[in-house]
């Protein structure tokens, strides 16, 4: 058999069962992509492929040969490579010792860097990537880009099978369009490419082959044709229809919660100003680098303000650090929640108390019952799936992993809540509830800000949009004037 056969394969972690008795074939050459909510399997299923887990029960052949892998160079030595959401390319370093970090070209002990520049624009050149410079460092790169060395450097390997998880999650529209290049690039070639991905309009794009995992299980693996639709990848996901109305206007509209006049903060946010009452869902459009998550974290007091006023209830706020944002009544929700959202080391309970530590203390010492009972609380409110409050977050599934970021600040009770990318990573079904829950939010009286790079999302949700360009607001709608196309042309500058 040509390809790889997962046969009966099952991984079990204290107290979850990830994968249960999974077996399916992903044939040579094609593109083959993986679904299902989060907590399907998928990241658990890919670790192992990867060489970062091993099954419990199982086996995993490639080419017809049974494959064991202790550790990722292993895995990446017999052809099979991944590209995680979180990249982990050497930002310090330039392209070239990006490319071959592990296998650096030498003149006896010293680096050849002739020959390394050399190697890399050859590799660049052979993956299309001819406007990436092998010479310039990882941290000057957009993101796409940085991605787009990741995939390279698997290929200078010789990889057989790469593994992408949830690629386009941070990439522009042009990125994402150079990203398909390169996939479609790789088929060509030969290369088996395992692509998951939340979002399905990409995976009726791209695939030849779709899997559906659900609960750890294997749902179904079908060919991709005409008679495949985004309504039936749902069903097989969820086992139920979704609804994408999230109840825009349904909530009273009260008095005018925050104001905000002319704020800027150095080129990145220009003379920004807007109104959001109790009530409302207030979004934020446009495309990456437009000035989106710069004017969440210049209201939260992540980046100085250089001019402007900021009043809520009709009271100037100064916001200078998130601390003094957060006695303001603000939350801010960042859209890397591994990075600088969640403690992942430490448990559920942990992480849902951290941003309101105070409220935990009796007579000077830590009330571990009233922090449980609060984390208690919100994993019954938010309907997290987790083994107990003691389990590790980073053994959470992401919708899981960002229903505990919501609970952490919620349990500090915010009444104007910040969120950037509210569903990054998030399957169609954690979704629907992550719009519930702000929708329930704002009808207590307070306020959601939100940023978000779909549009659609943006339509479903927010009562008002402003769309931004270069930092500045290019215009403002009410929700009955929301269009990806009216949308799309203030965020390009075309209106």
């Amino acid at each position: 058999m040509s390809g790889l056969l997962i046969k009966n394969v099952t991984k079990i972690y204290p107290g979850v069962t990830a994968l249960d008795d999974v077996s399916f074939e992903i044939k040579s050459g094609d593109i083959h992509c993986i679904i299902g909510e989060n907590g399907a399997g998928k990241s658990t299923l890919m670790k192992i492929l990867a060489g970062e887990q091993q099954v419990h029960s199982g086996e995993v052949f490639i080419d017809g040969e049974k494959a064991v892998f202790q550790s990722p160079a292993d895995a990446i030595s017999k052809g099979v490579g991944i590209v995680y959401q979180e990249l982990s390319n050497f930002i310090q370093l330039d392209v070239a010792r990006n490319l071959f970090a592990n296998n650096l070209p030498r003149k006896g002990l010293i680096i050849d860097y002739a020959a390394l520049y050399k190697k890399a624009r050859k590799i660049l050149d052979s993956c299309g990537l001819d406007y990436i410079n092998e010479r310039a460092h990882m941290e000057d790169l957009s993101l796409g880009s940085q991605q787009m060395v990741e995939i390279a450097s698997l290929l200078s390997k010789n990889v057989r099978v790469v593994i992408l998880d949830e690629p386009t999650s941070a990439l522009t529209e042009v990125e994402i369009t150079q990203l398909n290049k390169l996939i479609k690039d790789m088929k060509a070639r030969g290369i088996t490419v395992i692509y998951i991905s939340h979002k399905l309009n990409e995976i009726l794009y791209l695939a030849d082959t779709i899997t559906v995992l659900k609960d750890g299980r294997h749902v179904k693996t079908m060919e991709k044709t005409d008679a495949v639709t985004r309504e039936m990848l749902v069903r097989y996901m969820v086992g139920r229809d979704v609804e994408y109305d999230y109840k825009v206007g349904i909530n009273p509209v009260g008095d005018v919660l925050l104001k905000v006049e002319g704020l800027s903060s150095g080129k990145t946010v220009s003379d920004v100003s807007f109104e959001v009452r109790r009530g409302e869902i207030f979004g934020i459009s446009g495309l990456e680098g437009s000035g989106r998550t710069e004017l969440l974290e210049t209201l939260f007091g992540w980046r100085k303000k250089t001019a402007g006023k900021i009043y809520v209830s009709g009271k100037e706020v100064l916001n200078r650090t998130p601390q003094e944002s957060i006695k303001n009544g603000f939350a801010y929700i960042t859209k890397e929640r591994k990075m600088l959202g969640l403690f992942l080391s430490l448990d559920v309970a942990s992480n849902t108390a951290a941003a309101s530590t105070t409220k935990f203390k009796k007579y000077n010492l830590v009330d571990y019952a009233a922090m449980k009972e609060n984390a208690q609380k919100y994993a019954d409110i938010m309907k997290t799936k987790i083994a107990s409050l003691a389990q590790k977050v980073m053994n959470l599934s992401g919708g899981n992993q960002q229903k505990v970021l919501l609970s952490m600040w919620l349990s500090a009770e915010p009444d104007i809540l910040l969120i950037d990318e509210p569903t990054r990573g998030i399957d169609v079904g954690a979704k629907s509830e992550i719009h519930i829950l702000l929708r329930d939010i704002v009808s207590q009286g307070k306020a959601v800000i939100m940023v978000s790079s779909e549009m659609p999302e943006i339509i479903a949700s927010c009562d008002k949009t402003i769309v931004m360009y270069e930092g500045a607001v290019a215009g403002f709608m009410e929700n009955n004037e929301l269009s990806e196309e009216k949308m799309m042309k203030l965020a390009s500058n075309l209106e």
